[in-house]
């Protein structure tokens, strides 16, 4: 399920005037290491080099090869060494750049992220369906009584446990068990309100 991209882990981009859905580099690593195994063992790059010779127009060129668990492929890629169009700021992340963009390149030559390469995700319902295939399960909310309610909003002001036991007449090990509802149940101030 390579070529299906989780839409929380990209954004738009505005890449030379063109509107782009950019795809987090490290979700992209974590696809490849599910798939592959672990990166610079199983998959990567190696025989990586820059290439200088169009420095004069303020570009370099990455070449290396891409291997991965039953094969490998050269692939080459450009980037620009300023920041600026006036070239006097040497951009000085272009290496990491350059070897980011490649990755994503290289992964796309295997049918990752194929939808968004497709266009897919200019595709309203598309992306809709896609929400809704990767949405997030909420966690379950726990019901209390308005006595565990009580107990829970003193745990929750930090009443000692000692004050608890003398006042609600409960055993430490019941107040115990109410902290962990409330820890468990992930939205405190909701359940207690």
């Amino acid at each position: 399920m390579v070529e299906k991209t989780n839409p929380n882990y990209t954004k738009k981009a505005n890449v030379k005037g063109n509107q782009i859905t950019s795809i987090a580099p490290q979700y992209q690593i974590k696809q490849a290491t599910e798939q592959f195994g672990v990166y610079g063992e199983k998959w990567g790059f190696k025989e990586m080099e820059f290439d200088y010779t169009l420095a004069n127009i303020g570009m370099a060129t990455f070449k290396a090869t891409f291997y991965f668990p039953g094969g490998s492929f050269p692939i080459v890629n450009s980037v620009q060494l300023y920041k600026d169009g006036a070239k006097t700021k040497i951009d000085d992340d272009f290496a990491k750049k350059v070897e980011t963009d490649t990755l994503t390149k290289a992964l796309s030559k295997l049918g990752f992220n194929a939808d968004i390469f497709l266009g897919k995700f200019e595709d309203s319902k598309y992306m809709k369906d896609l929400q809704n295939e990767f949405k997030e399960p909420e966690p379950p909310k726990i019901k209390l009584t308005i006595g565990q309610k009580v107990v829970a909003k003193h745990v929750q002001m930090g009443t000692p446990v000692s004050e608890m036991v003398k006042h609600f007449e409960m055993t430490e090990e019941n107040i115990e068990k109410y902290s962990k509802l409330l820890e468990a149940s992930q939205k405190i101030t909701s359940v207690i309100e």
